[in-house]
């Protein structure tokens, strides 16, 4: 089974022959333990894409992620406390309504860069499952980014005629780019909101489904009219939305396990949703030892994976405080269970 079947099947919950691998690196991890950690990622080729990694110049990444303060492409400027880590946002560039009528989106990917998409995608899809994400990827997050968070709490509750334009606006502006990324033909289109905390929505679930998920579901129905399948991302408490990202064709979903029951959250995906697992970011991979990450590996890979019908992505974020020993461990671990018996 090649990688692509191995991915597809694990999507569709079709029983894969094991667990694909995920690689999922910030850069803080590769400027923390520099070639030790791309020589280990080699041992453990990514069932998603090239397993080649290579350290970034601070001038390559993402102005979210550089130390200092940063502006992005959208007018948002960011600060971080060290390189390689996703900053806050210090200022964003929209102080009230009247200025969002007046704000000009950034300029969509030329045409030049959709061919060279097409050329890369074709063959990519040869051997392996291709993920896309559009720009923005982040429909509620931009909105703040943009208007700030607490003007947009707000606004959902009062709900004035140039907020709901504006967003609407973002709306259009991010069904043209998926548009414009379905070009390529990628299996995946990803898209990733924050709507959690520790342990609740950030917002009233009705308020949720009466704003959010028709938007949503526009989006995601572009995507699958496209051929392609809708990976959603979603850090903090989501169950309360569950149901309703089922109903509107999340395919592929990666939520935040430290803020989950594992054993509920399991029984309510299960058989609706392959998951892109989170293997614990608080606790287990900064703070347990290599035997005990190991161990939690293989209970997530049962859980999610066999009781699933394999529909479940080897998958851990790598943060700067994640020890390489820990790292070995957890990739040891998706190798040594992810092997399904059927």
């Amino acid at each position: 089974m090649d990688r692509r079947e191995r991915v597809i099947r694990a999507v569709e919950m079709r029983r894969p022959d094991r667990c694909p691998i995920v690689h999922s690196i910030l850069p803080a991890a590769l400027f923390r333990h520099g070639q030790g950690l791309v020589n280990l990622l080699r041992q453990y080729p990514n069932d998603f894409g090239s397993s080649v990694h290579t350290i970034p110049k601070t001038g390559e990444i993402s102005p979210a992620y550089r130390k200092g303060r940063n502006l992005d492409s959208w007018g948002t400027v960011w600060v971080s406390s060290a390189n390689g880590i996703h900053g806050q946002v210090a200022e964003h560039p929209i102080k009230n309504l009247e200025e969002a009528e007046e704000y000009e989106f950034p300029a969509h990917q030329s045409e030049e860069v959709i061919q060279k998409s097409k050329r890369d995608v074709a063959r990519a899809r040869r051997n392996r499952f291709v993920s896309h994400g559009y720009n923005p990827s982040n429909y509620f997050e931009r909105l703040h980014f943009l208007l700030g968070f607490r003007n947009v709490l707000k606004y959902l509750v009062s709900r004035p005629p140039q907020f709901v334009d504006f967003a609407d606006r973002l709306l259009e502006f991010s069904l043209e780019s998926i548009e414009r990324t379905l070009e390529a033909r990628p299996d995946c289109v990803s898209f990733g909101d924050d709507w959690g905390s520790q342990d609740r929505l950030l917002i009233n679930p009705e308020t949720w489904r009466s704003f959010f998920k028709p938007r949503y579901k526009r989006m995601f129905d572009l995507v699958h009219d496209g051929g392609a399948y809708v990976h959603f991302h979603s850090d903090g408490h989501i169950v309360d939305i569950l149901d309703d990202f089922h109903e509107i064709g999340v395919n592929i979903l990666n939520p935040q396990f430290s803020c989950h029951d594992l054993e509920d959250f399991a029984e309510r995906t299960r058989g609706k949703f392959c998951i892109n697992s989170d293997v614990d970011r608080q606790v287990v991979l900064p703070h347990y030892t290599p035997d005990q990450v190991k161990d939690h590996i293989g209970y997530l890979v049962d859980l999610f994976g066999r009781q699933n019908n394999g529909g479940l992505f080897g998958r851990g974020e790598l943060n700067m405080d994640v020890p390489l020993e820990n790292i070995r461990a957890m990739f040891d671990g998706w190798v040594t269970y992810g092997k399904y018996r059927w």
